[in-house]
C-alpha cells in the first residue's frame, strides 16, 4: 500500500516524500529480524541417564563454533540432522537444513563426580533460518527418586509419578529387546509390577517435547534380582 501526502494549498509546491509501506519493505524488515548469528542454550542433565534436544534450521553453510560456559563440566554436544543420519562437532561444516543440538553427557571418572550437570553451550558461525528456540518442556519426576534400582528377589511394585507442561509425553519401557510406548497426561501415575516373569534388566524413557520440536529425554534402570536372564 502507498500512501501520498498532499502539499497544502497555501504553500509552495514541491515534492512530497513517499511512504512505501509496499511488501518490499515488509520483506527487508523480514530479512533483518531473521539475521541471528548465535543461541545460547542452558539447563541442567543428569549424568549418563538425560538427554536434551534443541532444534535449529540453517540458510547457508557454515563452520560449527560451540563454546562452553563457566560450570560446564561433564557435559557435552553433538549436532545432528533430524533423522539421524549425519553428525557433526566443533569445526565441522554444517550444511544448509534442519538440525537437532544434542546435550548429553560424560561417563563420571570417579564416585565424587556428580550426577546433576550443569550446561551452557553458545552455537556461533552458522546462519539461521530464525531465532532457535531456547526453552524445553519441564519434568518433574516423583517417583521413583532414583533413575537406578535394584529390586530383591521376590514381587514388587515401582510407580512412575510426576508432571509436566510438555505438549506430547511418552513412556517407553524396553525389555528382552522389544519397545513398548503409550502417551502420557500431563499428569501422570503408572504403576510396574515385577515378578518371577519380569526380565533381568529393565530400561523406561520419559520423552517430553513441545511445540517446537525442543524435547527432554529421562532414563531409567531397574535391575531386578529376581527376573529372568537373556
Amino acid at each position: 500500500m502507498v500512501l501520498l501526502f498532499l502539499t497544502p494549498s497555501f504553500l509552495p509546491a514541491k515534492a512530497v516524500p513517499v511512504f512505501d509501506l509496499s511488501t518490499k519493505a515488509e520483506e527487508k524488515v523480514t530479512k533483518e529480524k531473521k539475521k541471528v548469528t548465535s543461541v545460547e542454550w542452558k539447563g541442567n542433565i543428569y549424568r549418563d541417564l538425560e538427554t536434551h534436544y534443541y532444534r535449529f534450521s540453517t540458510t547457508k553453510k557454515g563452520t560449527i563454533n560451540v563454546t562452553w560456559g563457566p560450570n560446564s563440566d561433564g557435559s557435552d554436544f553433538i549436532i545432528t540432522d533430524q533423522n539421524w543420519g549425519a553428525m557433526y562437532g566443533n569445526g565441522d561444516v554444517l550444511p544448509a537444513g534442519d538440525y537437532m543440538f544434542v546435550v548429553t553427557s560424560n561417563p563420571a571418572e570417579s564416585p565424587e563426580d556428580p550426577s546433576l550437570l550443569a550446561y551452557e553451550f553458545t552455537l556461533k558461525g552458522l546462519s539461521f533460518k530464525e531465532a532457535p528456540n531456547t526453552t524445553f518442556p519441564q519434568l518433574t519426576i516423583e517417583s521413583p527418586v532414583d533413575l537406578v534400582t535394584h529390586l530383591p528377589e521376590g514381587d514388587h511394585t515401582i510407580t512412575f509419578k510426576g508432571r509436566s507442561d510438555a505438549d506430547f509425553l511418552l513412556f517407553a519401557a524396553y525389555g528382552f529387546g522389544d519397545e513398548a510406548t503409550e502417551t502420557l497426561t500431563s499428569s501422570f501415575e503408572k504403576n510396574l509390577v515385577f515378578n518371577e516373569k519380569s526380565p533381568a534388566y529393565n530400561f523406561y524413557r520419559i520423552s517430553a517435547t513441545n511445540e517446537s520440536g525442543n524435547a527432554v529425554n529421562r532414563y531409567f534402570e531397574v535391575w531386578y534380582e529376581g527376573g529372568i536372564r537373556e
